[in-house]
């Protein structure tokens, strides 16, 4: 059985190591984006005033969706639909920042290259089996390392660079890692993986509520341009504790408007509390995330732990902090795996069975 294990978590490390090191480093930089983007912020809630500025921008530009300011990530982000343009506006719409595509600027470059490898929807079903992958490395290392935990030790990085002493850092890293990692592959494979999410998610809750939920909510009665002071006062008498996150525009003549909002007892940034609203202001559907069945509650936590966006939460920094580490620790697990592999592979390799009796411990480990 570890003769199997030792060949499972090796292949796996020598076949994905790279993409797993691409998701845990692009993971990690994208946790600090608000801090690196190289925009002025002005890290508050926008005022009223300011928030029909920044959608009389948005709309102007073109945008089909507009996010607004908050205490995270102080400026406005409008996105342009599918080829990835987008702008950043200051509170009283101004223009500070437009990118045409996702290779304009390194943090859209570095969403996509973590989301979607850089290859649209293949590339996110990838990702998705990466964090399958990852979850595997997971549970075989620990199980590999189990038996050899006496010998721990604590290092940032191999104290040298030779086959033993990579492999020793390499399980005890991995063991300090593990749930983290746990955590980013498993989240990340539900919400990428939507077979797999529905598969584990849907049975928390009966399927009739989960389908009323999700219904579609019906299409207005009239054609009406969007009355954004009708559609904002909506929002604020239907959930008054709420904090506007996104305004959705219609897709086409005729459609409802989304307004997506956060309640205080929602982790999520932008909020999973949505408002569908005729052009005048009428409340056609609502949905209260906190009251949502407790599979769509499910569902909807996962981003935030995912990306360690936990709004409103003391936990946001520390898990944010942990997250980073296990992004590094993944890129420097993923990319050493497939080194040795490969070299393992170049120069011969002893048999499996015997494996772990032939490596070498470090001067200073104990027996």
């Amino acid at each position: 059985m570890r003769a199997a294990l030792v060949l499972v978590h090796r292949w796996l490390g020598g076949l994905v190591g790279l993409g797993l090191a691409v998701l845990g480093l692009t993971g990690a930089a994208l946790l600090w984006k608000p801090w690196w983007v190289g925009v002025a912020q002005d890290v508050r809630a926008p005022s009223e005033a300011e928030i029909a500025a920044i959608i009389a921008k948005a709309q102007a530009l073109g945008a089909g969706h507009v996010t607004l300011p908050s205490a995270e990530f102080g400026v406005a982000q409008a996105g342009f639909g599918k080829g990835g343009g987008g702008a950043y506006l200051a509170h009283d719409g101004t223009l500070l920042a437009r990118w045409q595509g996702v290779w304009d600027r390194p943090e859209t470059f570095l969403f996509d290259l973590h989301h979607h490898l850089l290859m649209g929807g293949t590339g996110e079903v990838i990702s998705g089996w990466l964090g399958l992958a990852a979850i595997v490395f997971c549970v075989t290392g620990l199980i590999l390392w189990w038996p050899t935990r006496r010998t721990f030790r604590l290092r940032a990085l191999p104290p040298r660079f030779t086959r033993p002493a990579v492999i020793l850092h390499h399980r005890d890293i991995g063991a300090v890692l593990a749930l983290p990692i746990l955590l980013a592959g498993a989240t990340g494979a539900l919400m990428v993986l939507k077979p797999l999410g529905q598969a584990v998610l849907t049975p928390l809750s009966p399927a009739q509520e989960v389908a009323a939920w999700q219904a579609k909510p019906p299409a207005p009665a009239t054609i009406a341009a969007p009355d954004w002071p009708a559609i904002l006062a909506a929002a604020r008498t239907r959930f008054p504790d709420a904090t506007l996150r996104m305004v959705i525009w219609p897709k086409a003549a005729g459609e409802a408007v989304t307004i997506r909002m956060r309640r205080p007892a929602e982790w999520h940034p932008n909020g999973r509390t949505t408002l569908t609203l005729a052009g005048d202001g009428t409340v056609l559907a609502a949905r209260d995330a906190p009251a949502a069945p407790l599979a769509v509650r499910a569902n909807n936590a996962l981003y935030p732990l995912h990306s360690a966006r936990l709004a409103g939460s003391a936990m946001a920094l520390p898990l944010r902090i942990v997250m980073t580490l296990a992004g590094l620790g993944l890129a420097l697990l993923g990319s050493l795996a497939v080194v040795t592999f490969w070299r393992s592979r170049k120069l011969g390799a002893i048999p499996l069975a015997r494996r772990p009796a032939a490596v070498p411990r470090e001067r200073g480990t104990s027996a």
